[in-house]
C-alpha cells in the first residue's frame, strides 16, 4: 500500500489515513516499511539509469549536425528528461508523506518470537511450507497479520494490499478468512464495503 500511494495508484488511501473514523484502528506490519523502502530504492535506481540513458541519447542526437530528426528527437528527450525528474520528485515527496502519515496514525505490528518461530519452521522444512511460495517478505507480512488477528479475536479485521498476485490466491484467502480477516485490493473497495456496513 505504501508504494501504491507513493506512485499515485491508490488515490483514496492517503485521504483515508488523514480522515479515518475514530472507530477504526489502523495497524501495519513493520516489515511493510522495509519492503516499501527496498522497492522505492530499486525503482529510484531504475529511474536514474533511465535518466542517464536519456542524457546519453540527448548528447548523441545533439552531435548529429545534419538530421532534422535528431534535433527533434533531442528536444523531445530533453522535455522527457525534465518530466522524469519531476516525476521522481513527486514519488519521493509522496513516499515521505505516506511514511510520516503511517508513523503518526498507525500501530506497528512488530516481530515477536511466535512470528519468528513459525517462519523459521517453514524455512527449515525439507520442502518449504510458506503460505506464499518463494516470497519471504510476503510471508512475514501474512504471518504478522495472522498473529495480530489471533491476539484480537473479537475485533472486526480487514487487510488492504494491492498485491493481488499473492494475496488473492485461494489458499491465502482461505487462511485469512479462517482468521476472520477480510481482504481488499484497494482502499476504494474497502471504503465501499465500510459504507455498506453502516447502511
Amino acid at each position: 500500500m505504501i508504494m501504491a500511494i507513493a506512485k499515485g495508484r491508490d488515490l483514496e488511501a492517503e485521504q483515508f489515513l488523514l480522515n479515518s473514523p475514530s472507530s477504526i484502528h489502523i495497524v501495519i506490519p513493520a516489515v511493510c516499511y522495509i519492503e516499501a523502502i527496498n522497492t522505492y530504492r530499486k525503482d529510484k535506481e531504475y529511474q536514474l539509469k533511465f535518466q542517464a540513458e536519456m542524457d546519453k541519447q540527448i548528447n548523441e542526437s545533439i552531435r548529429d549536425q545534419k538530421s532534422i530528426h535528431a534535433k527533434s528527437f533531442s528536444r523531445h528527450l530533453q522535455k522527457a528528461s525534465i518530466e522524469n525528474t519531476l516525476l521522481l520528485n513527486d514519488i519521493q515527496n509522496r513516499f515521505s508523506e505516506i511514511i510520516n502519515l503511517l508513523i503518526e496514525n498507525a500501530e506497528n505490528i512488530n516481530f515477536n518470537s511466535g512470528i519468528i518461530k513459525v517462519i523459521s519452521d517453514q524455512v527449515l522444512q525439507e520442502k518449504e511450507t510458506f503460505l506464499i511460495k518463494n516470497d519471504l517478505i510476503d510471508n512475514l507480512i501474512s504471518q504478522s497479520i495472522l498473529d495480530h488477528a489471533n491476539q484480537h479475536p473479537n475485533d472486526q479485521k480487514v487487510f488492504i494490499s494491492g498485491n493481488t498476485k499473492d494475496f488473492s490466491k485461494q489458499n491465502v484467502q482461505e487462511t485469512l478468512n479462517g482468521a476472520d480477516i477480510q481482504y481488499f485490493s484497494t482502499t476504494k473497495n474497502f471504503m465501499g464495503w465500510l459504507e455498506s456496513q453502516s447502511l
